[in-house]
């Protein structure tokens, strides 16, 4: 049998919100999930897939906005190129100082809008970021600004269609042995409020804006940038064995983790 119906959750618009996008109180506690390397997914699935689809070279200028700690950094870093990092929250920007990698990124605590005193760029990434940028649009054309022509962007977010927080969870009919994936909202766009620490009762209170795959690619075609590659990544995880573990395993490789959309100036 299906769950029970839930109190559907009514957003208001993005511009009636008062709750900050910026990650800066929760610096502390992200760093502690993150650290130098990234969470299993990033190492197993988000890293590698970014550089595949980015493919960037020896050399090349990339910009990375949103950049956290610089996890990213430092891997694009390590493939050779001139990295600079972005971030909103100072705190975040000062640890990402803190993990020393050759050749060394420059890191600069600002809005991923303030960039176009930055130069030029042959490639931009926004990795599980964009999510976090009540401006996209705004962004979106800072970023084509500074990209040379036939530049290269890449957005990886939580799939828009799977994972929205509030909206979305995991479901099991146990007659027919599947777990399914159920939304109760996608094409509305959204202003979520996440709560950090659940039952803490001063946890602090970041945003998450979701956006459907046709206002994403809506947003990048606006900052005149055109679509060049999207790809879906799944988990790469795998259940222990047990009465659900086949089910477990098959949802998984059904329902993606993330999207990859890969924009090119032209």
């Amino acid at each position: 049998m299906p769950p029970p119906p839930r109190r559907p959750f009514r957003p208001r618009p993005p511009q009636q919100r008062e709750h900050g996008t910026s990650w800066e109180k929760s610096a502390d506690w992200y760093d502690r999930i993150i650290g130098e390397r990234g969470s299993e997914l990033y190492q197993a699935v988000v890293i590698p897939g970014a550089l595949k689809l980015l493919a960037p070279k020896q050399g090349e200028r990339v910009l990375d906005l949103g950049c956290g700690q610089g996890v990213f950094c430092r891997a694009l870093a390590q493939s050779g190129c001139q990295v600079t990092g972005i971030d909103a929250a100072p705190t975040l920007i000062q640890k990402a100082r803190t993990y020393p990698v050759k050749p060394p990124v420059r890191y600069l605590a600002r809005d991923a809008a303030q960039i176009t005193d930055l130069g030029e760029f042959d490639a931009a990434s926004a990795i599980l970021c964009v999510q976090n940028m009540e401006h996209l649009d705004v962004v979106s054309a800072a970023a084509a600004q500074v990209l040379k022509p036939g530049g290269r962007m890449l957005w990886v977010v939580n799939h828009p269609a799977f994972r929205i927080p509030r909206q979305s969870s995991w479901g099991n009919d146990e007659a027919t042995k599947i777990q399914y994936r159920r939304t109760d909202a996608y094409s509305s766009t959204l202003s979520i409020p996440i709560i950090m620490h659940p039952g803490k009762a001063d946890s602090e209170v970041t945003t998450s804006f979701h956006r459907s795959l046709q206002t994403l690619t809506s947003t990048g075609f606006s900052a005149g940038l055109r679509l060049a590659g999207i790809e879906e990544w799944h988990s790469h995880k795998e259940s222990q064995p047990g009465p659900r573990a086949r089910a477990e395993n098959r949802a998984r490789k059904e329902f993606p983790l993330f999207l990859a959309l890969l924009w090119e100036k032209p």
